[in-house]
């Protein structure tokens, strides 16, 4: 009777651990479909910019972007407002250690009409630099969002799925920097992390006399 008990037990406890198996397995699989991965945001092949970043007093390149989250953004629209323009890469540390004097800029420029727009500039998702280069993976919508919360950001970063923009615009480091004033033209040019006192200095100039900055 012992042994009856006993075996109908073990049985029954199996029986249970099957179960909560199957649940399981079906879990991950139901949330990671075999063979799916996060989808690329853009081209790592069509990324080909040219050798030098646009001068200052060329007129800037007009250039239709989305978000993440599929909004759109015209520089073309943006006239009457200065934008800064920074190209960026999710991997990149220049670009973190960049990013609280964007924050900042954008804190203090955004309430004067200055948009303060991100571009992605580059292929490769979080870990590329970490991994000494051999993580390949595409930068994804939850890069972004990594990025976006990490560093705090709170302006628009925009996707350029085939890097038209970015070839246009010459960006080959990060983070390529472009200041553009009221009237579309090229004003400030840099790559690399710029002090805050630079790039206020040229939102003032953009702005021009009687800007707050």
């Amino acid at each position: 009777m012992v042994d009856r008990f006993s075996s109908a037990t073990i049985i029954g406890a199996a029986l249970t651990i099957v179960v909560v198996l199957a649940i399981f397995i079906y879990g991950v699989i139901r949330v990671n479909p075999v063979g799916e991965s996060p989808a690329a945001l853009a081209n790592a092949s069509a990324l080909n910019p040219a050798p030098t970043l646009l001068r200052v007093g060329q007129k800037a390149p007009d250039f239709t972007l989305r978000d993440a989250a599929g909004r759109s953004y015209s520089l073309a629209s943006q006239r009457g407002h200065p934008v800064l323009l920074e190209f960026f890469a999710v991997w990149c540390p220049v670009c973190h250690a960049e990013a609280p004097t964007i924050a900042r800029v954008t804190m203090e420029y955004v309430p004067q009409g200055v948009r303060v727009w991100s571009v992605l500039a580059n292929p490769y998702g979080r870990n590329y630099d970490i991994s000494s280069r051999t993580d390949l993976s595409p930068a994804t919508r939850q890069d972004l969002n990594w990025y976006a919360q990490t560093y705090n950001v709170h302006h628009p970063q925009l996707v350029d799925p085939n890097f038209a923009t970015v070839n246009r615009y010459g960006v080959n480091s990060y983070p390529g920097i472009y200041v553009v004033n009221e009237k579309g033209i090229i004003t400030f040019a840099a790559s690399g992390r710029q002090p805050a006192s630079k790039l206020n200095a040229a939102l003032d100039k953009a702005l021009g006399p009687g800007s707050m900055g």
